[in-house]
């Protein structure tokens, strides 16, 4: 349990953040009248609630929430396992534009090299339909590209996603270096 004023995410326990659970955890999947994660039953979901957080709970909540949602399963590994450490990170829609900034980063590295072979670049829209997954197929299919660049590129744009929250809020600075480790270690195992 950790509950740094400074976090924007607020009291948060496995990497749940309050804000985040009283978003979600309203559900009641079973049926009793009651939010599922009103886990101290009291009416409400707050600082308590966070308190009470089993990993179990974050677990079912991250598969769920994030996982799911980003339909992870679809992508080649280690593809869904880094939009899903966005997603948790800075949200779904962050982590879906996030990975088509990728492919247009590659995309537009395989243009200096064959201007007139490759894909459009993709509208950064931050779904990922037919487009997008047929530019992320063509990405890891070309040769001099493939899985190493797009891990690359995800990296790159994670990172400066990182730098402009900074920007935009130098109190986020004292977080910047386990960001950027963070973002090293996207695609590791």
């Amino acid at each position: 349990f950790v509950d740094d004023p400074v976090d924007r995410g607020g009291a948060t326990k496995y990497g749940i953040s309050l804000r985040f659970l009283v978003a979600e955890g309203k559900i009641d999947l079973d049926a009793d009248g009651r939010a599922d994660f009103d886990l101290d039953g009291d009416g409400d979901i707050d600082g308590a609630d966070i308190r009470k957080l089993t990993r179990g709970d974050a677990k079912y909540l991250y598969h769920r929430c994030f996982w799911l949602r980003l339909n992870a399963d679809a992508l080649a590994r280690p593809i869904g396992e880094m939009m899903f450490d966005q997603g948790v990170n800075g949200g779904l829609g962050a982590a879906r534009r996030l990975l088509q900034l990728s492919i247009n980063r590659c995309l537009a590295r395989a243009a200096a090299a064959r201007p007139n072979s490759i894909p459009d670049p993709l509208k950064v829209d931050r779904a990922i339909g037919d487009k997008t997954m047929a530019a992320l197929a063509w990405v890891l299919a070309w040769p001099a590209l493939g899985m190493p660049a797009i891990i690359d590129a995800y990296r790159t744009e994670v990172r400066l996603r990182y730098r402009a929250i900074v920007a935009a809020n130098p109190s986020q600075k004292r977080f910047l270096n386990g960001w950027l480790a963070r973002a090293d270690k996207l695609g590791r195992d």
